[in-house]
């Protein structure tokens, strides 16, 4: 990015205002953001031979510790609490022992609410049983066993088997996957699953990141039907910014099953991610690293991603005669009645408080 001192004139001159007059009166007194990434440099493993193929895809911060995302929310939420479930790197770039041991460590100092990078068979049933119970963890965030976009013929069930998803359903866990495939949500494989897992697992909560990656209104148009009748299953808002797209979900199923997230650090980007073609482009300020699918530009008037999620959230409640009050309970209540259901509420109880740096 500029320099700071450039950068804070823009919040001052240009981001708060917009905050202050168009996004604050949104939003409710807390912010509940269902997917935050955090990590640590020394996280980061060398590049596997051979295993290169889309390291390109979505650059992010090589460093992003719990403190810069609660300066990052501090900057976004000037006068709102913020809290957020939030996980490590959950790819094979990212040592998952090491991040996860960061983020529940960091979790309960902060008064956070983790979840665990976790990926099919990689702990036995008995053993994820009891660390489950005892541990910070709320869930899963569902281990990606590809790097970058080399995802096409990856399974949800190659993602997450019987084992974990029955521990799942027996202490009501959390289940937040980033859900394979080229075609997304609209794949008739990927559908099939949630709605197997969803049938079979009827006490997790099942929480499709990326509204089920469908950030283009052809895309959820394909998808967002398949959901009816799946009331475990919830969407997360994160890097959506189309209102149509989130107008179809709260046309079709409960708002209540709706989470406002913004997948920091990425959402910390001044930019909005739109649609050419067939594809979304993130149009972002000039000076933010080189990535697939990045367009960069000095002449354009932006602000953070995380309001823009904030807006097309807006936008579409409007659209979908949604009241107010229900739209507000996307930003912070509809979270916390699925982390409630964590062990019959024992999980969200046995919680820190938010630390002071979230408020």
């Amino acid at each position: 990015m500029a320099d700071q001192t450039t950068d804070q004139e823009r919040y001052e001159t240009i981001d708060r205002p917009f905050y202050e007059e168009v996004v604050a009166p949104i939003l409710p007194a807390g912010v509940l953001d269902f997917h935050a990434h955090i990590w640590r440099a020394d996280q980061w493993l060398p590049p596997a031979a051979g295993n290169r193929k889309g390291t390109g895809y979505v650059v992010t911060e090589r460093d992003y510790s719990v403190e810069q995302l609660l300066r990052d929310a501090r900057r976004m939420f000037p006068d709102r609490a913020y809290s957020a479930v939030l996980f490590g790197q959950p790819t094979p770039a990212v040592s998952t022992e090491a991040t996860n041991a960061y983020v529940a460590v960091t979790a309960r100092a902060h008064g956070l609410y983790p979840l665990r990078v976790l990926g099919r068979g990689q702990v036995p049933q008995e053993q994820l049983r009891k660390e489950m119970s005892e541990s910070p963890f709320f869930g899963y965030k569902v281990f990606l066993p590809w790097i970058g976009d080399n995802y096409a013929q990856i399974t949800p069930e190659d993602m997450i088997g019987p084992d974990e998803m029955e521990v799942a359903d027996e202490l009501g866990l959390i289940v937040l996957l980033h859900v394979p495939t080229a075609k997304r949500l609209g794949d008739k494989r990927v559908q099939e699953s949630i709605m197997k897992y969803s049938r079979d697992y009827s006490n997790a909560s099942i929480v499709l990141a990326h509204c089920g990656r469908c950030y283009l209104p052809g895309e959820m148009k394909g998808a967002v039907g398949s959901l009816r009748g799946l009331d475990n299953v919830y969407l997360d808002t994160a890097m959506i910014m189309d209102p149509t797209v989130l107008g179809m979900v709260l046309q079709t199923i409960d708002s209540s099953r709706l989470l406002y997230a913004t997948d920091y650090p990425v959402a910390a980007m001044r930019g909005r991610r739109v649609y050419v073609m067939d594809h979304w482009v993130d149009v972002v300020l000039e000076g933010y690293p080189r990535s697939a699918f990045r367009a960069a530009s000095s002449s354009i008037r932006a602000t953070f991603m995380a309001w823009e999620i904030v807006l097309a959230i807006q936008r579409a409640a409007e659209m979908a005669g949604l009241p107010p009050k229900k739209t507000r309970r996307i930003f912070y209540d509809n979270g916390v009645t699925v982390l409630r259901r964590v062990m019959d509420g024992r999980k969200l109880e046995a919680a820190p408080a938010p630390h002071k740096d979230a408020r």
